[in-house]
């Protein structure tokens, strides 16, 4: 009785291989004026992620727990107060695989 349920746990979602470690960080918009909030959308995959950080490139930062899954999708949300041209920085850490980051450039008018 015991070695069928062996079995079991054996096919469960741990024995997956992980997937290749990827991140994306998109914009819903490239440009914005001081004080209009900027949709940022992380998408990632690995084996076991932990968490996700982002750097808006003004001092501020925020994260977020992943929790050991193998795919994620995060959304933040961030308004700029100052004109100038703000580097975004996104970092997906994961468990087995390491880290890996994608930026993009977000202008305020």
């Amino acid at each position: 009785m015991f070695a069928g349920l062996a079995g079991i746990a054996a096919c469960g979602e741990s024995a997956l291989e992980p997937l290749p470690l990827q991140i994306t960080l998109e914009s819903n918009r490239p440009t914005a004026a001081p004080g209009d909030t900027v949709t940022f959308v992380v998408t990632a995959q690995g084996g076991t992620l932990l968490g996700v950080d982002i750097d808006y490139g003004d001092t501020s930062t925020e994260q977020y727990g992943t929790a050991g899954a193998r795919t994620a999708r995060v959304t933040f949300h961030h308004a700029y107060t100052a004109r100038g041209t703000y580097q975004v920085h996104a970092m997906i850490t994961d468990g087995f695989i390491g880290q890996k980051v994608a930026s993009i450039e977000i202008r305020v008018n």
